[in-house]
């Protein structure tokens, strides 16, 4: 009987376990369009993480959003996002899901973006690295645009970001940028440029790096190309 109970906590707590983003995917993240603009995500030393509940040992792996804005700072459209966040199927959590995990994208594709479009794109995180496409229809050519990479680890804690101040997420989303010109080739690195609100609360992104640590080696490094 002890054996049983023991089996039945265990099942409970790995499924609870999935709120907080734990996936074992060994695919790669890709949404292939002809003719498109292409993002390369390269996975850093901090890209897989181990997470410990009671005598369980898990794979934790990261939520990550990426999308283009124009010139004037308004959504255009989201090139991936991780399914969890994308659907806000977190178990045990409130219904709008939890905005903290990915707070600038979240707010800024809430009112732009219809459930359909955010789900052709969505996909489980992978273990390697993520290779999304997306159509470059509706970027008009010689117009400025930008494009954001935000990633984030839970329970990412450091000395800083702890328990007591930043609830599930530990060190808070990291925001990487670059900017491009349509209709012209590129091939870009994102920089990380600052981080998003501990708790989800806005879309405001605080510029500077400072007090961040691990989150920084999340992913080695990001590149997006376009003919």
């Amino acid at each position: 009987m002890k054996k049983l109970s023991v089996l039945i906590f265990a099942i409970t707590a790995t499924t609870l376990l999935g709120c907080f983003g734990c996936n074992t995917s060994k695919n790669n993240s890709q949404l292939v369009i002809p003719d498109g603009l292409e993002l390369i995500v390269v996975p850093g030393e901090h890209w897989l993480g181990k997470m410990k509940f009671l005598f369980l040992s898990m794979d934790k792996t990261p939520q990550v959003a990426a999308w283009i804005e124009d010139g004037d700072g308004n959504y255009i459209a989201t090139i991936t996002v991780t399914n969890r966040s994308a659907k806000k199927n977190w178990i045990s959590s409130p219904k709008q899901g939890r905005p903290e995990a990915l707070p600038v994208w979240f707010h800024r594709q809430e009112n732009n973006q219809n459930a359909g479009s955010i789900d052709a794109v969505s996909t489980a995180t992978p273990k390697g690295a993520i290779e999304a496409r997306i159509s470059k229809d509706s970027l008009i050519s010689g117009n400025t645009y930008n494009v954001y990479l935000e990633i984030n680890h839970s329970f990412d804690y450091n000395g800083h970001w702890t328990e007591n101040n930043s609830g599930d997420n530990g060190q808070p989303s990291l925001i990487y940028h670059a900017q491009f010109t349509a209709g012209q080739p590129f091939n870009l690195s994102l920089t990380p440029i600052g981080f998003g609100s501990v708790d989800g609360s806005n879309s405001g992104i605080t510029n500077g790096l400072e007090n961040i640590t691990t989150a920084l080696y999340i992913i080695k490094s990001a590149y997006f190309k376009g003919d």
